[in-house]
This record gives C-alpha cells, structure tokens and sequence, in this order.
C-alpha cells in the first residue's frame, strides 16, 4: 500500500496471473508467495478455462480474486483472435470454447465479474474487431509476457490510439500474464485508489469499475484537465512525459529531463483534439500510463 501526497491509500496488484492449473510454472501458493514477497496488495488468478477462487486476505494481507482467461479465434487473426480475461466473481460463469467473445463478455459481467479485453497488439487485433464489444471493463496497453523473447508485442498503444480515435474508448491497464516463463512476473501493474476505504474484494471491485486506477510498472503518476490543459504529475520523478492524441502534429508533444526530475508537465488542449493520453518513463525506462482522456469541446 502506498499514500500518495493527497493522502489517498492506493493498493499494487496484477490482474492476468496463470499458475501450474493452467499453463503456468508455479502452483498457486507460490504464486500467491512470489506475490507477497513482491510488495504486491492484490492479484487475480486467472488460468486458461479453469476459474479459481476467491480468497479474502491471509495474514500476510494479500487479496486473491477469482478469475480465469478465455480464448477464442486460435491463430485465426483475419476474423479475430479474443483473450478475455474475466475476474471478481463470487461464482465464475458457465462457458465452453462454443461461446463467442460477446458472449464471453456478457457472462462475465451476469456473474458480477469485470471483463478485460488482453493483448490486443499480440493478438493482432484490429480497431474494427475490437469496436463491436460492448461491455469490456478494459484493456491491456501493457502485457510484459508479450514481450521478448519469446513474444514481440507487448504495447497496445496503436490499437488504443486507433479506437480512441474512433470514439471508443477503453479504460487501461498493465499486466503481467505471469507465467514465471521469462522474468515477468512484477514488471507491469495497476494502482487503484481506494481513498481511506480498507482492502477487501467489495471496495476494490468498486473502486475498479469507478476508474480510480492507473497502470504502471514503476513512475507513480497523477493526471487530471484543469481548463483547457491536460496536467500530469509524477511523484517519483521522470524522465520524460510523451503525449499521444488523434493529432499526427503538436505543437507540445513531450517533454524531458535527463536527470529524472519532472513532477509536473502541461499540455495544452488544441481545438483538434478529441481525446489526449500521456506516457511517463522514469530513467530505467520504466513506464506509467495515464488514462485516455475524451475531449469535449464546447
């Protein structure tokens, strides 16, 4: 847990964790371990069609949320690859591999669980496959087990920026896909801010479905509009801040310090804009996301 300058209580946790139920290296009480010893608050153990369940937190404090991963598509990229990920149930809902990804989604969310549309970029997925779901509670901009080596897309910005600027717009987060394959594991998380509120599974799913989160895999960010100017704090301390909106120009795109001392930057909304996002690395190169920000002008 970390108390953020406003005095706001904000919870670390990893919601795409696979185990040795599925296809995963470590059972789920090492799993759950490598977590605790990680500083994390919270994850989801999500295996491949297996639900888990949900676990209110041992003595060690941490929360483990029911959840599990559904695949549709296999390597059918033309007519769409899904990977949704589904988590918070009480009791998981009733699926086959029959089931289409809306339908996925809709049980998800009649069991009382969140719906997270995962790696879009490693899927391959297009801006006009993902914009005919409803109901997603988000997605994932990164996915550190996309990665190298043995993967190669890790960061779904594109596709973000691309629906974004379609008019749809999905709520972000970071994930691991653990697997304890290649050294993911701790490397891409959300923060979620339950203000003074204790942890349990009801807070955390509300604070979740409210937006009070960001992903991130270490720079520890604030972002809000005041007037016509996107404002982006960073309490750890960057490197850099990089804006991304529908405008392939900007007059303020990015700014940087090489000592790793920016604690606050401005972006000015243009009249052009339809909606803004901004990057924040740290000097490791670590990154935070803010959310993608609609701009509505008057």
């Amino acid at each position: 847990m970390y108390i953020d300058k406003y005095g706001n209580h904000w919870y670390k946790g990893n919601l795409h964790t696979h185990t040795t139920i599925s296809d995963g290296a470590k059972t789920p009480e090492d799993t759950k371990s490598a977590y605790r010893a990680m500083g994390y608050d919270f994850i989801a153990l999500t295996d491949h069609w297996k639900p888990g369940a949900w676990e209110e937190q041992d003595s060690s404090g941490l929360l483990v949320l029911s959840g599990a991963e559904y695949d549709v598509g296999r390597n059918d990229v033309l007519n769409g690859v899904y990977h949704i990920v589904g988590f918070g149930y009480e009791e998981p809902p009733a699926l086959t591999r029959e089931n289409a990804a809306q339908e996925i989604i809709d049980a998800i969310n009649a069991a009382g669980g969140l719906a997270i549309l995962a790696h879009p970029a490693w899927s391959l997925n297009t801006h006009d496959q993902v914009s005919k779901l409803s109901g997603l509670f988000a997605t994932e901009i990164y996915n550190s087990v996309s990665g190298f080596p043995r993967n190669c897309r890790p960061y779904s910005g594109q596709v973000i920026d691309e629906l974004a600027a379609r008019g749809y717009y999905l709520p972000l987060i970071a994930t691991d896909d653990t697997h304890f394959w290649l050294g993911e594991a701790g490397m891409s998380y959300i923060w979620v801010n339950l203000g003074d509120a204790p942890l349990n599974r009801a807070n955390l799913m509300k604070a979740l479905r409210d937006g009070k989160f960001f992903p991130s895999q270490g720079p520890f960010i604030h972002a809000h509009i005041e007037e016509k100017t996107l404002v982006v704090e960073c309490e750890t301390g960057a490197a850099a801040m990089t804006m991304y909106s529908n405008r392939p120009w900007a007059g303020v795109r990015r700014f940087e310090d090489g000592e790793g001392r920016l604690t606050e930057c401005r972006f000015p909304i243009d009249k052009a804009d339809t909606f803004m996002r901004v990057e924040v690395a740290d000097n490791s190169g670590k990154l935070a996301f803010t959310q993608v920000f609609p701009i509505a002008h008057s």
